[in-house]
């Protein structure tokens, strides 16, 4: 289950929450796409979020592999003004899978805030229904720390290009 990533492919969309010191708790609605394409040795990312009331708030959009068994590459974009460039690797987590991205490049825009260290969390449950996402920030000047938090189920199987 581990090694081909197939228990992430298809679209999954829950409720998430977030905080930061220098912003108000807010809450908002998730959805997270993996695709996979045909012959190619990566997935496919799309994230969303809006907010209660319906209105966008977030987007990005990104490509994971596994260069080697157990280790994972995941790039990432946002129109924030971010790329980010992970490296991680996948555990076991009660009979799920755990992808943990503890490593990261962050490149920020001449115009975006500055965003220095990212950690981010994806865990699929046993039964691959449930997606919990978490991802930690060290940006504007705050240390490293918890910033969002996800509980999504997959809406539909299997995505392809």
């Amino acid at each position: 289950m581990i090694d081909d990533h197939s228990y992430l492919l298809g679209t999954w969309r829950g409720e998430g929450r977030g905080d930061y010191p220098t912003i108000d708790a807010f809450t908002y609605t998730e959805t997270i796409t993996f695709t996979a394409i045909p012959g190619k040795p990566f997935l496919r990312y799309e994230q969303k979020t809006m907010s209660p009331e319906g209105t966008p708030m977030h987007t990005e959009v990104g490509f994971l592999r596994s260069p080697a068994d157990g280790q994972l590459e995941f790039v990432l974009a946002q129109p924030t003004g971010q790329t980010e460039l992970l490296h991680g690797h996948v555990e076991d987590g009660d009979g799920g899978a755990v992808l943990v991205f503890e490593d990261s490049a962050v490149v920020n825009s001449r115009s975006a805030k500055q965003v220095d260290a990212t950690i981010r969390t994806y865990t699929v449950d046993l039964a691959g229904e449930t997606l919990t996402t978490t991802f930690d920030m060290a940006a504007v000047g705050e240390p490293l720390q918890r910033h969002l938090t996800s509980v999504l189920q997959r809406v539909d199987g299997e995505q392809s290009y």
